[in-house]
């Protein structure tokens, strides 16, 4: 059996520091892409945040839009009933108070029981 030359030898190092230099190289680049990427990432999610941030406070804005529109609508026909009652109770006022007295009276039979 033949032993290894140093010629040999210091051509298989030489080959071994290659394979570790681009090794090393490789590794390193892998790094920066990894770290390119998660800092991509970090943006589109800060951004994708933002955005439904954003679209929440628009909702509840239109939400609270529509409540107040509700509410003004709700407050007009309730006026407007008012008004109609008391339009009806000047055009027949002996009506209104028999029918007050016919209310009051089945209330009282009722809470009677």
């Amino acid at each position: 059996m033949a032993t290894p030359t140093e010629k040999e030898l210091s051509d298989n190092l030489e080959k071994i520091r290659a394979d570790l230099a681009s090794l090393t190289a490789s590794v390193k680049a892998l790094a920066a892409e990894s770290a390119g990427i998660q800092s991509a990432l970090k943006e589109k999610v800060t951004a994708t945040a933002r955005q439904a941030m954003n679209k929440g406070e628009q909702v509840l804005h239109q939400a609270e839009e529509m409540g107040s529109e509700a509410l003004q609508a709700a407050h007009r026909q309730a006026s407007q009933a008012v008004d109609t009652v008391e339009g009806q109770i000047r055009q027949n006022p002996f009506a209104a108070v028999l029918i007050a007295a016919g209310i009051g009276f089945a209330f009282g039979l009722i809470n009677r029981k």
